[in-house]
Formats: structure tokens, C-alpha cells, sequence
């Protein structure tokens, strides 16, 4: 049947299913999940071994080589590499692209168990992960007080990190920094041989002491109760007073041979945020679950905590949903100005205010259409989709301007309204179909190529497919019905009059004189094509030349650099440096940068290696994140303040020092 006939002879059953499409549509977009880019799988799994004391040859040889022959026999392996390190191994599988990598990792595991038995008994158990970008911390806090880290600590990890994790969607919150208290016992040598003791019996007689052990069950009446012995020390006074057999008969006590008191715990890392020391947060989601949707949670329980313990200062050190969120509302707001710059467009060409509407609603309803099939193939809004549409919104018209104008030149011919709707629409339906299929034909192979590619530009492609086809069924048959029902020739056919009518807006004159203008100059370049055409072919010659030798000049990435408001400044001192030695360094580069007007927030971490380093912490290296201002309120972007950065920390001596902006 004549689609644009039925649309015709039904307008009421039209208006309601695009009614429907709307109302679809809109609760689809309501309920799209926010997210920087699409899910992309990184076909990378890796195997982490520690033996402590253990040289990188020794590695080598006791656990690298062993592992690598286990993981060798998983099925589509591409290249299998290893870095064995002092005390640590790691072995990097990379598979093929479209490798389902929960299988995968499953049968690394299944590998790795039954090697395990061959590895030396005081390395740690092989610890089997797959890559995942969206692993990385999605916020991360930093907690500041007046009073000791101690406190602060023990605050973080008894109310805020469970209060935190309870969040719908949050994996983990993991508390790094502060102090952490310890008993420590400090024997006085010279008692302790006197007595006839040594420094192993007097470990195991205490290990021994702090103990609660069962001591079986015991029949009471009908009960039957169980027992222990409760032993376990519940105070530094009870450790002080614990008794010690001698081998002459006597007992003496703990305090009697060695000191006993509470202290802080050796630090390996530090943590600052704006020169005060903190305790830092840092907050995983579960995979699969949306980022923008868990950090709004996220941020809600924070501002409740801030109301709970107003004394505790809690900053905001990196939120990635702030990033997602501005750029996705600066792409859907480009989005929109194009839409209404391309229905502005149309109205300066059509001069009619019922015309342009009638084109003008093809662009609403096939974005919200589109809207409805995104949620339906669970594909989130981000920047490739949202590029899709804003790409797409220029072509959303084309259909409809193309059966419109069909439709008008059969009513200025002295067709019906109805007559002029059913023929102009059948007339070129098949021309706009053929057309749309060719635009379609050249995203669509994008769904089906394999690779990162795929991953990237799947949806993107996606989007502007189904925003064509949508667009089509607009054009053939909402614009059919409606030109049936308000379309309006609004000119005479007297061309004089029509001129009259023209000029009486300033607008359209000074628009037509504009026109005209350019009419006439291109006129003249053809003439002068058609007059010298071998220099036309030489010049289009040397264009094409020169177009192809700039194409070796271009720099290539893989992702354009964007500003999101954030600078890392990585410090390295030679292996081996003290953890104290590479705090002054850090804290003689905050003071560098500290004249930096745009830098927010500066957060700093020594000794350790970043929350995602599988080799563990190294005081020997450091980092000071610098979060900036919003864009609206600082007059460089990020890549000119790091120019600076680098200039100021160049001449600190015995140093590595790199600067990364995002």
C-alpha cells in the first residue's frame, strides 16, 4: 500500500502515532544512561606474581617462564609478553578483538591452577585480571582535619568507607594514607639473655598468648554449651602484663624485659591536598553500571556526610561524571543550535512560515524516534552518539525538503491540496528512498568491521542509520499529511506583485541582494573556467599535489586532546630515594606552581604509585594533580598552563619530571 495515500486518508491515526513517538521518545531519553564514550573491551588480560627479595632473573626462571607456558594453551591468544621485576612478575596476554574476555579470564584461571603446584611456596597466588578502562576510579576524595590522620582514619574506615560502598552501583572505596596504629615492643637485649630467653621464644610465647582457642562443649541439662578459652589481648596494659615462664621456675612479666607501647605504623605513602596532609578515597563502580548515574549517588551521600561531620574538610580531588556531563551538554546544545539554524535557513529560502514548520517538525520527531531505538539496543548517550545526531541533523531535512517542495510545485500547478499531497509524495518517494540508502550505505559497514574501530564508531554509525530511516518515514508520511491540511501557496504567479511583497521586508532584500551577489561572482569564475580550461586542470592539478604532500605532515593520535580540567605533574628520583627525600621534591614543586591562578585544587601523593600501579608503591616516585578551574572561568586552557608547569619545574636537579594534561 501507498504509505503517503494511507497517511493521507488517515491524518488522525498519523497525528496519534507520532504522538506516540514523542511520548515514547521522551521517556526513552529520560531513561538513556550518560556516559563519556561507548563500552570498549580491551582484549588484555594479565597474570601478577610477587616474591618478595627475588632478583628479575630468579623471576624469570621460577615463575614467569611457567606461567607463560600455562597461558600459552588459551584459545585465541594473539602475543603473550612478560616483565619480571625485582619481586614482581606479570604476564600481558593480548587477544584477539572479539574475544569474550569473562571466558577468557576464566579459562587463564583454570591454566594458572594447574601450575600452581610448581611455583615456589612463598611466592604470592597468581592473580588473573583482564583490562578494563572503566576500572578506574570514577571519584576520588580527600579528607583533611585539624587533629592526628590516626583518628582520621580510623573515622574513614569505620563510617565513611562502609557508608560510601552501601551506594547502589559503587564496587569499592579504598582508604590510602594516614597512620595506622601498632603495638610495639621493644626488648632490652641484655634482660632478656639474663633471664635465659631469646627473641624467637619470646615472639612465640607471645604469639601463643594472643590467642582464643575452643575448648569443646559441655552438657547443661538439656543444653549443650560451647566453650573457649578467651585469650586475645584487649589493651597495651594486658600485653605489658602478660606473665613469662623462665627455665629456673620464676615468671616475670612482659614490662619487666621490654617497653611496650601504642605507635603509628612506618608510613610508605603521603598524601596532600592544598600543603595539608589528608587521607585519600578512592572510589571503583561495578562494571556494567552507568558512571554519571553512581557519581550523582555518590555525591549525594557526601553532601550528607559534610552535614554529619562538619569539622572534617571532604574535597572533591577528580569526579569524571563532571566531565561527562559538560561535554555531553555541550554536544547536545550544538545539537540543537544546528537544528534551529538549519529550520532558519530553510524559512530565509522557503519565505513561509507554514512550510517551514511542516519540514521543521521532521527534525524533533526523528531525533526522539531515534531516541526510542538507542534504549531498546541498550546503547547509551555519549559523545559518539550524541556526534551521531548532531552530524545527522543537517540530513534530517533533505527527505522532507525534497517530497515538500514536490507537493508545492503540484499546487502551484492547480492541483488540489489532497491530490497534490498523495502524487508530489509518491512521485519522488522512491528518489529520497534510494537517496537515504546511499547515505546509509556509507555508515552502516562501520557496525560491521571488527577492532577498536568498531568498538568506537559502532554507535555513532548506529545513531545517524537510525535517525535516515526515521527521517524517511517522516518525510513520507507526516509531511504528506500535514501539507494536505495546511500548506498554503503564498504566491500569486504574478511575479510582480510577488516582487512588491518581497520587498517590503528589509530582510529578505538584503538576503536576495546577498544571494545575487554571490550568483553573479560564481557566473563570472565559470566563464573564466570554461575560457581557460587547461588552467583550471593545472591548478586543480597542483591542489590535489599539495593535498596529498600536506597529508604526510598531519600528526596522528587517538583521540583528539581535550581540556578536562586536569594536569598531572609525575615525579621520579633515582631508584632507591627515601620516601622523605621525595617529599621535599614534591613539596618544592607545589611550591613552584603555587602562583598557578587557575589551579583549584592541588593534590599530591608520595610513595605511591598511582591506584591503578600493579607493582606496588616506590618512595621513590610521586605525583601532584592539579584540578583547574571550569573553562568559563580561566583564560588559558590546560595545555598552555602545562607549557608553564614544565617551564617553571625544569631546573630542579636529579629529577625526571612529566607533565600530562587532560
Amino acid at each position: 500500500m501507498n504509505l503517503s495515500k494511507l497517511a493521507v486518508e488517515r491524518p488522525v491515526t498519523i497525528a496519534m502515532l507520532m504522538l506516540v513517538i514523542v511520548l515514547l521518545g521522551t521517556i526513552s531519553l529520560t531513561r538513556l544512561p550518560l556516559d563519556l564514550l561507548p563500552k570498549i573491551e580491551v582484549p588484555v588480560a594479565i597474570v601478577s606474581t610477587s616474591y618478595s627479595g627475588v632478583g628479575p632473573y630468579e623471576m624469570e626462571n621460577l615463575i614467569t617462564r611457567p606461567l607463560e607456558g600455562a597461558i600459552a594453551t588459551v584459545g585465541n591468544i594473539d602475543t603473550i609478553n612478560s616483565i619480571s621485576a625485582q619481586g614482581n612478575s606479570i604476564v600481558i596476554a593480548l587477544f584477539n578483538f572479539g574475544t569474550d574476555m569473562d571466558f577468557a579470564t576464566l579459562e587463564m584461571r583454570e591454566k594458572v591452577d594447574l601450575i600452581k603446584g610448581m611455583l615456589p611456596e612463598d611466592a604470592s597466588e597468581p592473580m588473573v585480571l583482564k583490562i578494563d578502562p572503566n576500572s578506574t576510579p570514577i571519584i576520588q576524595l580527600s579528607l583533611t582535619h585539624g587533629g592526628d590522620l590516626a583518628s582520621l582514619q580510623t573515622l574513614a574506615e569505620d563510617t565513611i568507607q562502609s557508608r560510601l560502598e552501601r551506594i547502589e552501583g559503587v564496587a569499592s572505596a579504598d582508604i590510602f594514607g594516614g597512620y595506622t596504629n601498632q603495638v610495639q615492643i621493644k626488648v632490652n637485649e641484655s634482660l632478656l639473655e639474663n633471664h635465659g630467653l631469646d627473641i624467637n621464644q619470646l615472639s612465640q610465647l607471645i604469639g601463643a598468648a594472643n590467642l582464643n582457642l575452643p575448648g569443646g562443649t559441655v552438657d547443661r541439662g538439656i543444653q549443650e554449651l560451647a566453650i573457649r578459652t578467651m585469650g586475645e589481648f584487649k589493651s597495651v596494659e594486658e600485653i605489658q602484663e602478660m606473665p613469662i615462664p623462665l627455665a629456673t621456675g620464676g615468671i616475670i612479666q612482659l614490662k619487666d624485659i621490654a617497653e611496650v607501647k601504642m605507635a603509628p605504623k612506618e608510613i610508605n605513602s603521603i598524601f596532600r591536598v592544598n600543603d595539608k596532609e589528608s587521607i585519600n578515597i578512592s572510589i571503583q563502580k561495578q562494571s556494567g553500571v552507568n558512571t554519571v548515574q553512581v557519581a550523582n549517588l555518590v555525591n549525594k551521600e557526601i553532601v550528607k556526610l559534610k552535614s554529619d561531620f562538619p569539622d572534617i574538610e571532604i574535597e572533591t580531588v577528580f569526579d569524571q561524571s563532571t566531565f561527562i556531563n559538560h561535554a555531553i551538554e555541550n554536544v547536545f546544545k550544538n545539537a540543537i543550535f544546528g537544528a534551529l539554524l538549519a529550520i532558519g535557513i530553510l524559512y530565509l529560502f522557503l519565505r513561509n512560515i507554514r512550510t517551514t514548520l511542516i519540514i521543521g517538525t521532521s527534525i524533533p520527531i526523528s531525533i526522539i524516534a531515534t531516541f526510542i531505538l538507542l534504549y531498546f539496543s541498550d546503547i547509551t548517550l555519549n559523545l559518539m552518539t550524541l556526534g551521531g545526531l548532531a552530524l545527522g541533523v543537517g540530513m534530517l531535512v533533505d527527505n522532507a525538503i525534497v517530497v515538500l517542495e514536490n507537493i508545492y510545485r503540484l499546487r502551484s500547478e492547480g492541483h488540489p491540496r489532497i491530490e497534490a499531497a498523495i502524487l508530489g509524495a509518491s512521485e519522488v518517494s522512491m528518489a529520497v528512498t534510494a537517496s537515504t540508502l546511499t547515505t546509509i550505505a556509507v555508515f552502516i559497514p562501520i557496525v560491521f568491521v571488527g577492532g577498536m574501530v568498531s568498538t568506537i564508531f559502532k554507535e555513532l554509525a548506529m545513531t545517524v542509520t537510525l535517525s535516515l530511516v526515521a527521517s524517511l518515514v517522516v518525510a513520507i508520511t507526516l509531511i504528506p499529511m500535514l501539507s494536505s491540511k495546511i500548506l498554503k501557496v503564498s504566491y500569486t504567479g504574478d511575479q510582480e506583485e510577488d516582487r512588491k511583497k518581497r520587498k517590503i521586508d528589509l530582510i529578505y532584500d538584503a538576503f536576495d541582494k546577498g544571494l545575487t551577489s554571490i550568483d553573479n561572482k560564481y557566473r563570472e569564475i565559470l566563464a573564466w573556467s570554461l575560457n581557460y580550461r587547461k588552467r583550471v586542470l593545472l591548478i586543480a592539478g597542483l591542489v590535489f599535489l599539495g593535498s596529498m604532500v600536506s597529508a604526510f605532515f598531519v600528526g596522528a593520535e587517538f583521540f583528539p586532546s581535550t581540556d578536562e580540567g586536569q594536569i598531572t605533574v609525575n615525579v621520579s628520583l633515582p631508584a632507591g630515594s627515601e620516601l622523605h627525600e621525595t617529599n621535599d621534591i614534591i613539596l618544592e614543586v607545589e611550591e613552584k606552581i603555587s602562583g598557578i591562578e587557575e589551579a583549584d585544587i592541588v593534590f599530591s601523593s608520595i610513595g605511591s604509585g598511582g591506584m591503578m600501579s600493579m607493582g606496588g608503591s616506590e618512595s621513590s616516585k610521586g605525583y601532584i594533580n592539579i584540578g583547574l578551574k571550569p573553562l568559563s572561568q580561566r583564560k588559558r586552557n590546560a595545555k598552555a598552563i602545562s607549557d608553564e608547569i614544565r617551564k617553571l619545574v625544569r631546573d630542579i636537579p636529579g629529577t625526571e619530571i612529566t607533565v600530562v594534561e587532560s
